[in-house]
């Protein structure tokens, strides 16, 4: 009997034995897994409407206590006269109703009513009408005249709309107007009543999948129905049970009803005080389940053994015939000189073991070759050529004669927002960044970046694109002329960055800075055009980055006075050259001196006063803003305290902290270094950081929270000129708003910018945080900003920086808060 026979009587009754021998445990299995199903359905679709229904009251109880603490509310209900209530107050309250309203459209009334039950003030849906304004009768108000509880909410039958309503219900109380006393107990004034309907838990039945062929009801202590949904033929009669009183009201429980001669898998679930819910599942749809599963786990075994039987012949046939035959015809290729090894197999076997050993003879010396030559010339991340590679491709390009210069560009290109995604994601996402990046370069330009093994030199017909190393590529264009094709090549790769990079499906958005520098413009040597195309590329990051520049002697200038700065700032800090100006803080009520802002200044005597926005961010980018940082807060801690020991009533002085020493640094410790050199205590010194400061990661706002939690207050300085907004700092580690003077100029160009400033007040205050206006010049501002009730005053109105020794006089002329 031939070999292929004996194998097909081996294995197809071994298969066919163990099919039959776990098909029978899986239906079983099958059984009891989809009966857990639908009682963990049942389960979770209990669990959604109570967890629907406990949101929706936690929900209307916050808003009813936001709402019971309005202004015009409580002034309205001060009020004692009648008429001016009426008259004058009733619009107000019915506007600031409809502000709640407008704001909370699930909301179908909103009403206030008296203590005698007289619905003075009430809000209603489009779609319903106010039958009463005597709410005496009433369940929901008899149920919260009655409640120990200042807070009242639960499911009525709504008078006006006959229909069942989630009623929320509050008691207003306040102290007498004229007697208010520590000892004055607080009245009830009234009550403020919120309702809604049931809409969000009917759409949630809707949506159930079990509801298509089971039923859904919430129902009423007494059985009745609140809502249903089922189907219509489906008769309960008084199979429609309650949960007792006495019952957890987090317990649920399941049983069996009988329905019409059919058995339901039943779920029950008391929801608040005088709803339930109940849900149903028929049985026999899960009997349907199991009898198709059946009938498809038998068909799928027959199909299942006869293409097992006849994969494991062609695996043994594979595994067994063809590998004879390749190991042949690959030891014959070898033997004749060929160092392709056609064999594969992944047996471990003894005849793998043959052809490995045959294998690796004639492998090893190309492998060990190829190993060095990527070790040398192939950065190991991107497999890209790396600068050694690249630096030989560059040179090669200049004839050694020099007598004319060659037809090449060079494109020095540096990431834009690499470092931040590094120090945010860490370096395993950098390190798929970077090869991303790599990727996205070959793709705009179809370059080649394979390189013969033997000769270890690039292909000279190809464009060359290689990792210099971090985030800096370069591309050598052959070829070029003109600007005009490098340019198309710039925008292209600009615009391909411009697409969100997917790295561990994260989206990272980073740009790119090109320097280009041509050969026959600017690169009389290799060194000469890269050293070139490095500066064009800094020019670039100056222009604000995400664009390209050629070189130019001009840009070399630039660069090279901006290096002269830097090593300027350097000796003016290590000598203490720089000098701190101070900004008064004016209450807007009273006109008193509450703070001072501490500003840097630089005076050179050959160029006079550098502008801050000048040299501070060439220290942040140069990293002297630690050291820097750091003298400003000593100094000004200096500076007060001084000013405390000659006797003066001294004000908090704020700091400014870049978003680099927060990054850097350990900010609560240089802190309390300083407090403990200088002896100056935490309610004298504060701290002013930006947007991007306390939105760029957990760790900078851990920071600022234990900065704070030492009694030293925190500002958001310059807010709205960033990409946060008011509802993202709520629960940051903030006291105080400082609106940007931007904002402040604009109060003259028109009502919009009005409309800004005081919404951004008037919400700041809802978050409970001081407002300060930066950049007051006149009056007119100050009027504004003193009507809409801003706390702080910072601008020349008042005055302008001043140095130390001019400050004294200001805080001699001025009362201080």
């Amino acid at each position: 009997m031939r070999l292929n026979s004996k194998i097909i009587l081996t294995i197809f009754p071994f298969i066919l034995l163990q099919i039959i021998v776990l098909l029978i445990p899986t239906l079983l299995i099958f059984e009891e897994f989809f009966g857990k199903q639908i009682k963990d359905h049942i389960n979770d679709s209990i669990v959604q409407v109570q967890s629907t229904l406990d949101s929706q009251l936690t929900a209307m109880e916050a808003d009813s206590d936001i709402f019971s603490q309005s202004i015009v509310l409580n002034r309205y209900l001060k009020t004692e006269d009648e008429s001016i209530r009426a008259n004058v107050m009733h619009q107000v309250l019915l506007k600031e109703f409809s502000s709640f309203m407008h704001a909370h459209p699930e909301y179908i009334e909103i009403s206030l009513i008296m203590p005698d039950g007289y619905e003075e003030v009430s809000l209603v849906n489009n779609r319903i009408t106010n039958m009463t304004d005597e709410e005496q009768d009433t369940i929901y108000f008899k149920n919260i005249v009655a409640s120990q509880s200042n807070f009242d909410i639960n499911a009525f039958i709504n008078p006006d709309t006959v229909k069942w309503t989630l009623i929320a219900a509050r008691k207003i109380l306040q102290k007498n107007a004229i007697e208010q006393t520590h000892s004055t107990e607080e009245v009830i004034k009234g009550y403020l009543i919120i309702k809604t309907d049931f809409d969000f838990i009917e759409q949630l039945l809707n949506n159930n999948s079990l509801i298509e062929h089971g039923f859904a009801i919430i129902h009423d202590a007494s059985g009745t129905p609140v809502i249903m949904n089922l189907q219509d033929e489906l008769i309960f009669k008084d199979q429609l049970t309650v949960i007792k009183e006495s019952e957890d009201i987090k317990k649920f429980e399941t049983s069996t009803w009988l329905l019409n001669g059919e058995t339901y898998i039943i779920g029950q679930k008391k929801l608040i005080q005088n709803l339930f819910f109940s849900i149903g599942w028929p049985e026999s749809e899960l009997y349907q389940v199991l009898k198709r599963v059946s009938y498809i786990s038998i068909i799928n075994a027959l199909i299942v053994a006869i293409f097992s039987m006849l994969i494991l012949f062609w695996i043994l046939n594979k595994l067994l015939i063809k590998p004879i035959i390749q190991l042949s015809v690959s030891s014959k290729n070898m033997g004749g000189g060929d160092t392709h090894w056609s064999f594969k197999s992944k047996a471990n076997d003894e005849l793998s073991d043959l052809a490995n050993t045959i294998q690796s003879m004639g492998l090893g010396l190309i492998q060990q070759k190829q190993r060095v030559h990527e070790i040398a010339y192939i950065d190991s991340l991107t497999k890209l050529p790396n600068r050694r590679q690249f630096m030989d491709n560059l040179n090669s390009q200049y004839p050694s004669t020099k007598t004319e210069l060659p037809d090449i560009a060079l494109l020095f290109i540096d990431l834009d927002g690499f470092k931040e995604v590094n120090d945010s994601y860490g370096h395993d996402t950098g390190d798929l960044l970077l090869i991303a990046v790599s990727n996205r370069l070959n793709n705009v330009l179809r370059a080649s970046k394979r390189i013969n093994p033997t000769t270890a030199q690039p292909d000279p017909s190809q464009d060359h694109i290689a990792r210099l190393g971090g985030d800096e590529f370069t591309i050598l264009l052959k070829g070029i002329k003109e600007r005009n094709t490098v340019e198309h090549i710039s925008e292209r790769i600009i615009h391909a960055f411009s697409r969100p990079f997917i790295i561990t499906e994260r989206e990272l958005l980073i740009g790119t800075s090109i320097g280009i520098a041509l050969a026959t413009e600017s690169g009389e040597s290799a060194i000469d055009l890269l050293k070139n195309a490095d500066t064009a590329m800094y020019e670039a990051k100056t222009m604000g980055k995400n664009t390209y520049r050629f070189f130019s002697k001009t840009a070399a200038l630039k660069s090279l006075k901006a290096i002269e700065m830097k090593e300027e700032l350097r000796r003016a800090i290590n000598n203490n050259e720089l000098k701190l100006a101070y900004q008064p803080q004016i209450c807007a009520k009273t006109e008193k001196m509450t703070g001072c802002e501490a500003l840097v200044r630089w005076y050179q005597p050959d160029k006079g006063w550098i502008p801050p926005d000048v040299f501070i961010p060439i220290a942040e980018e140069s990293g002297l803003i630690i050291s820097l940082g750091r003298w400003v807060l000593l100094e000004a801690c200096h500076q007060v305290m001084q000013w405390q020991k000659m006797g003066y009533e001294v004000v908090p002085v704020w700091v400014n902290v870049s978003n680099v020493q927060l990054e850097r640094e350990d900010m609560h410790q240089v802190i309390m270094n300083c407090l403990q050199e200088t002896g100056l205590s935490t309610e004298l010194l504060a701290m002013e950081v930006t947007e991007s400061s306390i939105m760029q990661g957990v760790d900078s706002i851990a920071q600022l929270e234990k900065i704070q939690s030492e009694g030293i207050k925190i500002a958001l300085d310059d807010f709205g000129t960033g990409y946060s907004s008011l509802s993202a700092l709520r629960g940051l580690p903030i006291d105080e708003l400082k609106i940007d003077k931007s904002f402040i100029s604009d109060l003259s160009h028109g009502e919009d910018g009005e409309a800004i400033v005081s919404a951004i007040i008037a919400m700041a205050h809802q978050l409970h945080l001081q407002v300060v206006a930066e950049g007051v010049e006149t009056a007119d501002e100050l009027d504004f900003l003193k009507q809409n009730s801003v706390d702080i005053i910072q601008g020349f109105y008042f005055s302008k920086p001043l140095l130390a020794n001019d400050f004294i006089e200001n805080l001699q002329k001025r009362e201080v808060a």
